[in-house]
């Protein structure tokens, strides 16, 4: 056998091993390619009114939980403060003028008692030699009153006992000596069944006290009108 002879035997030899290995190859070439196309994800198409619109996979959805322009703010939000429609009831006191008291009534047992005017001075005087007058920076609360007694007696009217609040809360007893000294002359005289007289309670406070309520003889309210 020649050399060629012998070249043609061995070529015939590597040729028979390299064909088995060739579809050997292709084959696990194939069966890749199968695998990686069968794990892809394949989209799903819709047609909805002539276009096409792609459905994502659950595999490829958006992990942000909130949709970009849906309004929802995930941050923190601050407290909002309770709307109000009227001012804290303490903000403001009224104000109480004395001549608010002109006009006010109250029964005091057998009397009724009717406030004929009520303003403030310094002084006070019965018109004739009779005259008090206030200590610095205070001032008299002149209530002037109408009595009438309703019984069928005779009685007196008797201050004693008379307060009034301030409308910041402080109280004040009568001045039951400037009461005196305007009224001395009828003071404790009797009133009878059916009669009228003029009385007085007087009260000596700081200058621009108001008072929000009085009680003659601690009993009978006056409130301002």
């Amino acid at each position: 056998m020649d050399a060629n002879d012998r070249s043609r035997g061995s070529g015939g030899v590597l040729r028979a091993i390299a064909i088995p290995v060739a579809v050997f190859v292709a084959g696990t070439g194939c069966i890749a390619t199968t695998v990686a196309l069968t794990a892809a994800p394949i989209p799903t198409v819709r047609v909805t009114a002539g276009e096409e619109t792609p459905i994502v996979s659950p595999d490829e959805e958006d992990p942000d939980p909130s949709p970009e322009g849906s309004g929802t703010d995930p941050g923190p939000r601050e407290p909002e403060e309770p709307a109000t429609g009227r001012e804290d009831a303490g903000s403001h006191t009224p104000s109480v003028p004395p001549e608010s008291y002109t006009g006010a009534s109250t029964t005091f047992g057998s009397l009724r008692i009717l406030v004929d005017i009520c303003y403030t001075d310094t002084t006070i005087t019965d018109g004739m030699a009779m005259q008090s007058t206030a200590p610095s920076g205070m001032e008299y609360h002149i209530y002037r009153l109408l009595v009438t007694n309703q019984g069928d007696s005779p009685t007196v009217f008797d201050t004693w006992g008379t307060y009034a609040l301030t409308t910041e809360g402080k109280e004040y007893l009568n001045d039951d000596e400037a009461e005196f000294t305007v009224a001395w002359d009828y003071f404790w005289d009797e009133i009878n069944p059916d009669t009228t007289v003029t009385g007085y309670v007087v009260f000596t406070a700081p200058e621009n006290t108001e008072f929000s309520e009085v009680w003659i003889g601690g009993t009978a309210p006056l409130t301002p009108n």
